[in-house]
């Protein structure tokens, strides 16, 4: 009986041993659970950001200059726009180009046969005709400057008066750079971005101009100077505009960062350089805004806060997210839907059914879209909606105004020289010189747009340059 109980007692005992180490590895387990679940936490969310389809171009406002080798190689295989089905190339029906024969010609050889390939009698005693004429083209070797002396005579008349030619507006006193070597630097540097050390090795290369560096800056500046005037009117025609584009890009002035600024028309393009990427730039040139204006933008603020006659923002833009956020997650519609239907109106602008109701059926679509619910969805899907939804209503004004384009490509495009310039120098020395490639590289893209000849317009203003300086 005694050895019974004793071994009860014993059971209880190792019971009693055995429950607290269950409970303590109960404890245990519960604690290295938590970690785990902590760490994989922690590697989802590290692991989103490999898994996120990688920015770009095409699917953000990323510029090429930023994406990476792949992306870059992608890009050129990949179009915001839908495939028509069309082979590359010309189409049927395409008019083509090629060189047209002058009429003048400036010179005229003719290639007689001296002896007979039959026989070898000679033929120079026998007249001949003409069976094929053959032009080529082709620029005068060496292009050397003209040097002209100007000599200023002086008469003394019978009456004693003594007088004196007045020499030309554009020959100052000594030795100086004439009209189209100062509209030649402008046009190289501006149109053509090529940086000083180039530049000057260009003109001692083709025209054997012994130039430096600082007389290319004095050059520019002078141009800047007296392009201020054309300038003024290109701000003047921007501001009477019934719809102008606008967009800002960064650049580096002296180390510093600073921000170009274009608003254009199909007829104008204006850029100024400033130190802000807020409202304070806009109120340097435009303090009354935009008011007659309906402006093309972004969603940037600052064009927001703006006073204006009403916005259209930029569908390419939201193009590009839509195809980020349907890479992102290839399961859902939404995006896909969205993206769809903004397509569908840019088509329709153009096509020819446009119609009210093709307009009213667009916003409805819309604004369904936008009542759906996607909060099952990634947090890019709510904050590209919730982004949007303050611009609803700037979103299909492209389609009450056909005046007004769907996107802001011409605005990019009046921008990119900058990108250009400031890839193959660097960057700006001195206000002086990012303000004098803003004055010219407005004037030219404005000749271009209005189909005038750059140069000669660079020429008029390098008349008054040489005028002014005398």
């Amino acid at each position: 009986m005694k050895d019974t109980v004793s071994d009860i007692v014993d059971i209880l005992r190792q019971a009693y041993r055995n429950e607290n180490i269950m409970k303590e590895e109960n404890v245990v387990l519960k604690g290295e659970n938590e970690a785990l679940r902590i760490e994989n936490a922690l590697l989802k969310e590290r692991l989103e950001h490999y898994e996120k389809p990688q920015l770009d171009s095409k699917n953000s406002n990323i510029p090429p200059s930023r994406e990476s080798l792949k992306a870059q190689a992608i890009r050129r295989t990949r179009s915001l726009r839908v495939s028509s089905g069309k082979k590359p190339g010309g189409q049927v029906g395409h008019t083509g180009n090629t060189l047209l024969k002058s009429e003048k010609p400036d010179e005229v050889q003719t290639h007689n046969p001296i002896h007979c390939a039959q026989c070898g009698n000679s033929l120079q005693e026998i007249d001949g005709l003409a069976y094929e004429i053959r032009q080529s083209i082709d620029i005068p070797l060496p292009i050397r400057p003209k040097v002209t002396d100007h000599i200023g005579i002086e008469k003394r008349c019978t009456c004693g008066h003594c007088n004196r030619a007045d020499f030309p507006s554009h020959v100052k006193p000594g030795v100086s750079y004439g009209v189209n070597i100062h509209a030649l630097v402008a046009y190289l540097s501006t149109a053509q971005h090529i940086p000083f050390k180039r530049l000057v090795e260009v003109l001692n290369d083709f025209y054997g101009l012994q130039m430096s560096q600082g007389s290319v800056s004095n050059i520019l500046n002078r141009m800047r100077k007296q392009g201020l005037i054309k300038y003024n009117e290109i701000k003047q025609e921007i501001q009477s505009s019934p719809v102008v584009g606008a967009d800002e890009t960064g650049m580096r002035l002296n180390k510093n960062l600073y921000w170009m600024w274009v608003f254009q028309n199909e007829l104008s393009t204006f850029v100024f350089p400033h130190s802000s990427r807020g409202k304070a730039a806009i109120d340097s040139e435009f303090s009354d805004g935009l008011p007659n204006s309906l402006l093309v933008t972004d969603c940037h603020s600052s064009y927001f806060n703006m006073k204006t006659a009403g916005h259209q923002i930029c569908l390419a833009h939201l193009l590009r997210k839509l195809i980020y956020l349907t890479v992102l997650d290839e399961k859902q519609d939404w995006s896909v839907r969205m993206l769809a239907l903004l397509r569908e109106s840019i088509h329709l602008q153009k096509s020819d059914n446009y119609s009210v109701s093709g307009i009213a059926d667009i916003k409805e679509r819309y604004k369904k879209l936008m009542e759906e619910d996607i909060s099952h969805l990634w947090h890019d899907f709510r904050e590209f909606r919730n982004g949007l939804s303050p611009h609803s209503e700037h979103l299909f004004v492209f389609l009450e105004n056909l005046h007004v384009p769907p996107d802001n490509n011409a605005s990019e495009r009046s921008i990119r020289p900058l990108k250009v310039k400031q890839k193959v120098s660097g960057q700006f020395k001195s206000g002086e010189g990012a303000s004098a490639f803003c004055v010219l590289h407005s004037i030219i893209n404005t000749a271009r747009k209005k189909k005038q000849d750059p140069f000669l317009t660079l020429i008029d203003i390098a008349k008054n340059v040489i005028s002014y300086q005398s």
